[in-house]
């Protein structure tokens, strides 16, 4: 989840929190309010009768023409002495001039006149349904809880988007720099320390990456380049020692042994100057380069090279697979793949070459799997490949790292899969 709708979420769980609160205490505070104001209007109204009571004026029993009314009679003293004298209630009582029952407020109220009677009075006035009023409120506080709730999450949406602004520059900066070419600076002013130091850290650490690349680099080809001479020199020397007649049966195993380990380091160099090459972009002489053309100029001589391990080649031609791509890099890659479909390959085995509009495909029998997730890791090998008898097979374990980074450069993309008993290398 995204940073911003993780806070977002978190921000709107808090004040969903605090809000609903705030409106239940509101709530419950309106209909306190509500009651205490009537209170005080029945208190008054009852002070108003009992006064007029005490004073010796008549008081009608019944209602006085309006909404509000009393009721009051005599009691005994033992039910004033056991009855709460000041009782406040919510019921409904019968308006005679309505004829009709209807939701009041009533306060009864016991009293003693100065002959020491006690009298009873009921006052009422009627209010609002609460029912009703409970529903007014409610919605009308859930509408305000619901407006408020998403007002919040739109502001802090809008704050936190806008705040977070120099981290997605940020991270699309550094989604787009890629090592080993030419990269723009990172343009990403922003008045927030936080995200200063980050931009800052950030930068250093991706330019100290490039600057480690670039030596990686420039030491991997100068030394490539530096070994190719003294390894050349060797070889002839130690291929000068064999025309000797003097030497020994041994000793010219050894010395063919020594040539045979010479060549492998000689090729391993010439591929390491290769990836260098690569990286630095020599080979951008782009063409359209149709790939089964192109295998059917290769096979012949690497069937000649192979032809003790009898695998027979079929060819299946859909259609032309064309690409826009140096012609050196296309013969490499195409080369090393075709090697390596007859190296693991099976004696008498099958190597087929497929070529349709949006894919080629080399595949070969095989026994097991390779290791999908490291088969283009330079210097990777299987344990078969480490331990085979037969010199003339081994490889240098950098073939499909070096189709690999082809394809990267290329724009290609290449697949490995191992189904029905065959290895599978598609190129798309």
């Amino acid at each position: 989840m995204k940073l911003l709708h993780t806070i977002s979420l978190r921000l709107l769980a808090l004040t969903t929190v605090v809000l609903a609160f705030w409106s239940l205490f509101f709530y419950f505070e309106m209909m306190n309010e509500i009651n205490d104001e009537v209170d005080d209007t029945l208190e008054d109204y009852a002070e108003a009768i009992i006064i007029r009571s005490l004073a010796g004026e008549e008081i009608p029993t019944t209602s006085i023409g309006s909404n509000n009314q009393f009721f009051q009679r005599p009691v005994s003293t033992d039910y004033a002495l056991q009855t709460e004298h000041i009782r406040y209630a919510d019921r409904d009582v019968f308006i005679h001039e309505k004829q009709e029952f209807e939701p009041a407020r009533v306060l009864t109220y016991i009293y003693q006149n100065d002959a020491g009677q006690y009298y009873e009075l009921e006052v009422s006035t009627p209010h609002i349904e609460k029912d009703d009023l409970r529903g007014t409120i409610f919605y009308s506080i859930l509408s305000l809880f619901v407006a408020l709730l998403l007002s919040i999450l739109a502001i802090n949406v809008f704050s936190i988007h806008r705040t977070m602004r120099p981290l997605r520059r940020l991270l699309k900066w550094v989604e787009n720099f890629q090592i080993g070419k030419k990269n723009q600076a990172l343009d990403n002013p922003t008045r927030i320390q936080e995200f200063a130091q980050l931009n800052k850290t950030v930068e250093e650490s991706m330019m100290r990456s490039q600057k480690l690349f670039e030596r990686q680099k420039n030491f991997l080809g100068m030394a490539s380049h530096e070994l190719q001479t003294p390894i050349a020199a060797t070889m002839n020397r130690l291929e000068s020692i064999l025309d000797e007649e003097s030497l020994s049966e041994k000793q010219t195993g050894d010395l063919l042994k020594a040539i045979h380990s010479l060549e492998n380091m000689s090729q391993l160099n010439r591929s390491l100057l290769m990836f260098s090459k690569i990286e630095n972009g020599q080979f951008n002489d782009t063409q359209g380069i149709d790939f089964m053309k192109l295998t059917e100029e290769i096979l012949p001589e690497l069937q000649i090279v192979y032809r003790s391990r009898k695998i027979k080649v079929e060819i299946h031609s859909e259609a032309p697979f064309v690409r826009l791509i140096d012609p050196t890099l296309a013969r490499m890659m195409l080369t090393n793949l075709l090697k390596n479909a007859f190296l693991h390959n099976k004696i008498g085995g099958n190597l087929v070459v497929t070529s349709r509009s949006n894919d080629f495909t080399i595949s070969n029998d095989g026994q097991q799997p390779l290791d999908a997730n490291r088969i283009f890791e330079p210097f990777y090998r299987e344990q078969s490949d480490k331990n085979h008898d037969n010199q003339e097979w081994t490889s240098t374990g950098i073939g499909l790292a070096l189709v690999h980074t082809i394809c990267k450069q290329c724009n290609l993309q290449i697949n490995y899969s191992f189904e029905e008993s065959r290895h599978r290398f598609q190129i798309c």
